[in-house]
């Protein structure tokens, strides 16, 4: 008896397309390899890159913190509540953030 070729020869990608019957039958009743599959990250779309904001300006300017700050200061001045004029900055920010974010009612 003479020696099996056990080495497989790989087959061109047109004789795989023109005979899928006859390469299913192996010699032996051994399977054949199943081809590897492509690499999740291969697969997927490619991810896209988020655009950086554009620097957002306040709705409001430090003249408008000022005259805020001061409305802010003169009902605390006419309540007679403790505070200083920091306070009263950081109050005045506050409620135009606030106003900023808040959404406007249309005047009909």
């Amino acid at each position: 008896m003479g020696k099996k070729d056990t080495t497989a020869k790989p087959a061109t990608p047109a004789r795989r397309a023109a005979k899928p019957a006859a390469a299913a039958s192996a010699p032996n009743g051994a399977k054949k390899p199943a081809a590897p599959r492509p690499s999740a990250k291969a697969v997927a779309a490619p991810r896209r890159t988020a655009k950086p904001a554009p620097a957002r300006t306040p709705a409001f300017t430090t003249d408008d913190v000022a005259l805020r700050a001061y409305f802010v200061a003169e009902k605390r001045r006419q309540h007679a509540l403790p505070g200083d004029e920091h306070q009263d900055w950081i109050e005045a920010e506050s409620q135009l953030r606030a106003e900023s974010k808040a959404p406007r009612k249309s005047a009909r």
